[in-house]
């Protein structure tokens, strides 16, 4: 044991100093370097860390006030304090809420941007608390036996989590909208997402927004079907309603009643409700379209088909990319292909009008993580904005170069130049004469516009164009021609979003409206008179209007059903591009740009309730973090499954600080039979620059392989001490398109058991076969990996790029060891997208293993195929295989010392389904379907080695069950090619390697 001890000890201090030397660029899970405190007032305990107080004492005032509103419609106060956590370690903006092993919200701090379906409202994080404090007050109300067996063994039921999300999601959007003067359902977008799917007969049925589909918005329909049937519903049968159905469901032992409840509540099913609520709708937004109709249409031709994300048009100047000189470039996430910036060239008729574009042909230019915006100098190089590691853990926006005529589809050849690192800086603009930028950053909440020198060094002198006032939100400047000005929009307090026109010699403005109308995508004409935007003032549709920078006379330029957004006029001022909506997301369209036809704008009308008072500053106390407070364990688990000895009782037990510093799992099995402690405790830290873990184990095992004399061939019980430790560290490449991991381990082992000796059973004339039963095993892992692959939302698995991984294993006498040897192995996988159709794609893997040494055994390596287990077991408990097997062959066919594996799958689509059964907790995604080829084997000797070919094909049905569990399942047909090959049918659960 001594033994043990030191070696372990040297581990850890070795360890301990390889951390220290880790570049300083890198960071753990958590950064080290932050200070964390905690506020606590009447319900909520508050963490957060330095730079973030003014952030946390407004959001300890306003969660107080949301409380007050909230808890009465809910009808519930929770028991003990909701821990919050606030981040700042991303651009973008969202949170989360989780209930069980206790109420937690976790927030980012950054609020949304400027398209984003979020971006309406009266205070970011009085709405973002709105609607994960509603989530807290539905999902925490348990009663009846779910409160009793959560009272005994720790909270682990919450019959209200497992609800469709699309009920869950609805009731928030639907509390943060009617409890705030914002929120998604008064947002224009919102209703143009709406709008758009009833009025183009794209009507989700309510089994698919049940669950989740490809279809636009993905994962947004739940929010955006669940929030109108939720304000339908409520002011249909009154908020009251709510109240009962939770109450009812949260009492529930087994949750799959949830027709029922609503059928308890108004004697209808949300089956029954659905068509009279659609039907309410085509009834509301077809007036909205005949009243638009009647006003006449002014509406563009549609350029691009890619539908879901696109922003950000730009005319390409001659001197960027002179193969698309004339068209536009923006950004594109079509769910098919890699995001980024996108060329498209123009068709134009014979008097120069824009009629169609090049869409098909279209050209990543640019790859981008992130919406992205791109800028232009008179030299043709460009700046663009997109999201990119900071310091490892941070994830944040900055500035790029690219020289002109250059471009950079991967992200990954060199040809980008990092300008800022960790600004948080984006939409940047270059002034005309491309010595000065504008852009904006992000920090703490508050989103700033910030003006630069552009020369050789980069980008240097940053001072502020306009101050912001805490809170407020800078977005999408844009430069006058006359080199002076600068026109931005601006979220201020109250919920104005208002477009100001900049002077940049003083930084006075101009603010062109004062209300709250969603004003956004300022844009000038070339030769300055006309400041074009996009703004929602006539109401719920958002139009692109027009302001005279002489006159102030104002002109709407659209009159379209769905919305216009962020205009881009020509050079040659004869025609305007802007972002267009149709039910599969946004897309690019262009329109003559003639004042003639333009609209006299109508005085905005303020339809909106005032927004609630701030609410009054309390000092609450405050005092360092604490992990302790959620740390501890909350639930337990107890199971009684099969063991090695009859049945075992396992009790577990887990926990986890809220702001991710600490984790610990613990574990205790008693077999019935043998009740010998067996136990398992495991905790990460993750506040140094790598991740550290521990584990300690004991546990038992029947060992055979003893034998006295000819009949005597017991049984023996071996006991397993186990101790290991290790460290993790994720490196990503400054582009953020690819990175590496590594990984050091040590893991010892002590393996002894008392055989027993009968007297009576000697026999000296009998030579006993006696197993070691006392032997120490220790080795050290060494892992390694990068990728640089790619997935989109339609493909089958990754269609782009390469993974390798590498470990190595060593076990020694010198580290606590009886043995001596190494293992090692590689794999590489490499993906191919195929030319022909869609989707259609050639995944190939490479692995191969070696290994040496006295260590007993058939060695450490085998191939075979998938392991059969029963269905109920595999979705009772998760268990997912991986995707690399040689298939056609029992799961362990060969086994030795070494390896080598290859397998092809040719990949390919077969139909979206996206339909589930009503509410159940089934959904069916998709099918698609795989041709598979594996070749390999395990042998001691290469000469000898029994290469085996295994050949056939699968079926893949991604399915997600109990509304938040995903399973892909391959029912597949493997032919063995070889000997000991089978004809074999089989159903499992995998990864697609």
């Amino acid at each position: 044991m001594r033994r043990i001890f030191l070696c372990a000890l040297f581990v850890c201090v070795t360890l301990g100093v390889l951390s220290a030397f880790v570049p300083g660029r890198a960071r753990a899970a958590n950064d080290p370097n932050l200070v964390w405190k905690t506020i606590t007032t009447p319900h909520f305990r508050i963490s957060y860390y330095s730079g973030e107080e003014d952030i946390a004492k407004h959001l300890a005032d306003e969660a107080e006030a949301i409380h007050a509103r909230l808890s009465p419609v809910l009808n519930w106060s929770p028991a003990e304090k909701v821990e919050v956590a606030l981040f700042d370690q991303t651009d973008g903006a969202n949170g989360f809420t989780s209930i069980v092993p206790f109420n937690a919200i976790r927030l980012f701090v950054t609020a949304p941007d400027d398209l984003s379906p979020l971006s309406d409202y009266d205070g970011w994080q009085t709405t973002l608390f709105t609607h994960e404090y509603t989530h807290t007050l539905h999902i925490d109300q348990i009663r009846g036996l779910p409160a009793l067996g959560n009272a005994l063994i720790g909270k682990r039921f919450s019959p209200n989590q497992v609800q469709p999300r699309w009920f869950i999601e609805g009731l928030a959007v639907y509390e943060e909208s009617v409890r705030t003067s914002g929120g998604r359902l008064r947002s224009s977008q919102w209703q143009m997402f709406m709008r758009a799917d009833i009025l183009e007969n794209n009507i989700a049925p309510l089994d698919q927004f049940t669950g989740t589909p490809r279809r636009w918005p993905q994962g947004n329909i739940w929010y955006l079907y669940g929030s109108f049937f939720m304000k339908w519903i409520q002011e249909t049968y009154g908020e009251g309603v709510m109240r009962q159905v939770i109450d009812d469901f949260g009492q529930q032992v087994i949750p799959l009643g949830f027709n029922r409840s609503l059928r308890r509540a108004i004697g209808k099913t949300y089956e029954e409700l659905y068509p009279e609520w659609i039907a309410s709708l085509k009834k509301g937004f077809g007036a909205q379209r005949d009243a638009i109709v009647a006003r006449g249409l002014r509406e563009g031709v549609r350029l691009t088909y890619g539908g879901n994300n696109a922003q950000h048009p730009v005319w390409v100047p001659k001197n960027a990319w002179p193969d698309h000189q004339g068209g536009l470039v923006y950004f594109r996430d079509d769910g098919h292909s890699t995001p980024g910036l996108y060329a498209i060239d123009l068709q134009r008729d014979a008097q120069g009008a824009v009629v169609a574009a090049g869409d098909k042909k279209r050209e990543l230019v640019i790859r981008t993580n992130g919406v992205s915006h791109v800028t232009f100098a008179p030299d043709g190089s460009a700046i663009f904005d997109s999201s990119a590691p900071f310091r490892r853990i941070f994830n944040f926006t900055d500035l790029f170069q690219l020289p002109a005529g250059e471009k950079s589809p991967t992200g990954l050849d060199g040809k980008r130049t990092r300008l800022t690192e960790g600004f948080r800086a984006s939409d940047p603009a270059l002034s005309p004469d491309g010595r000065r930028v504008v852009f904006t950053t992000n920090h703490r909440g508050t989103r700033y516009l910030q003006i630069a020198d552009v020369s050789d060094e980069g980008v240097t002198n940053v001072r502020s164009l306009v101050r912001s006032n805490r809170f407020e939100q800078a977005f999408a400047p844009e430069w006058s021609p006359d080199n002076r000005h600068v026109a931005y929009s601006v979220w201020t307090e109250g919920g104005y979003r208002d477009i100001r026109y900049v002077d940049t010699a003083d930084g006075t403005y101009v603010e062109l409206a004062h209300d709250r109308a969603q004003d956004g995508g300022p844009s000038f004409s070339p030769d300055g008179r006309w400041l074009f935007f996009h703004s929602d003032r006539t109401g719920s549709v958002s139009n692109i209007f027009a302001w005279n920078v002489e006159t102030a006379e104002l002109k709407q330029v659209t009159n379209v059903v769905n919305g216009a957004y962020q205009p881009e006029i020509s050079p040659d001022g004869k025609t305007l591009a802007y972002l267009g909506y149709t039910h599969v997301g946004f897309d690019l369209f262009a329109m003559p740009l003639r004042e003639s036809d333009w609209l006299d704008a109508e005085p905005y009308v303020n339809t909106r309730p005032a927004p609630y008072p701030a609410a009054p500053h309390v000092e609450f106390p405050w005092q360092s973090y604490n992990p302790l407070h959620t740390l501890r364990p909350r639930r337990f688990g107890v199971s009684i499954t099969p063991g090695n000895f009859g049945q075992a009782v396992i009790v577990t037990a887990d926990g986890a600080d809220i702001a991710g510093h600490h984790a610990f799992t613990a574990s205790m099995t008693t077999e019935v039979e043998r009740p010998y402690l067996q136990f398992g405790l495991g905790y990460t830290y993750a506040r140094l620059p790598v991740d550290l873990n521990f584990n300690v184990s004991r546990s038992i095992a029947p060992r055979g392989g003893y034998q006295l004399g000819q009949n005597y061939k017991p049984i023996w019980i071996q006991e397993a001490l186990s101790f290991s430790t290790g460290v993790s560290y994720n490196l990503p490449n400054s582009s953020g398109f690819d990175g590496q991991s590594f990984a050091l381990n040590y893991g010892v082992t002590r393996l002894g058991g008392e055989l027993p000796m009968p007297a009576d059973k000697l026999d000296p004339y009998e030579t006993p076969v006696i197993p070691r039963d006392r032997y120490m095993m220790a080795a050290v892992h060494l892992g390694w990996g990068y990728s640089n692959a790619q997935r989109f939302l339609y493909s089958v698995g990754a269609e782009k790029g390469f993974s390798i991984g590498a470990n190595f294993d060593l076990t020694n006498t010198a580290i606590a060891s009886d043995y001596s040897g190494y293992a090692a192995d590689i794999n590489f996988t490499s993906y191919h997208l195929m030319p022909w159709l869609a989707h259609h794609s050639l995944a190939l893997h490479a692995g191969t293993g070696f290994s040496g040494g006295n260590f007993p055994g058939r060695g450490p390596f085998y191939v075979g195929g998938f392991v059969d287990l029963p269905l109920y077991d595999i979705v009772r408990n998760t268990l997912i295989q991986g995707g690399i097997a040689l298939r056609g062959y029992p799961p362990v066919i060969l086994a030795g010392r070494n390896y080598a594996l290859f397998n092809a799958e040719y990949r390919f689509p077969i139909v979206n389904i996206d339909r589930g059964f009503s509410t159940l907790p089934l959904f069916f995604k998709r099918i698609t379907g795989t041709a598979f080829l594996d070749y390999g084997s395990a042998f001691d000797d290469a000469a000898t080695a029994q290469f085996k070919t295994g050949a056939g094909g699968e079926l893949w049905v991604d399915t997600l069950m109990a509304y938040v569990v995903d399973f892909t399942f391959r029912l597949g047909y493997a032919k063995g090619l070889a000997s000991g090959g089978l004809d074999k049918f089989y159903f499992v659960a995998t990864v697609p390697f």
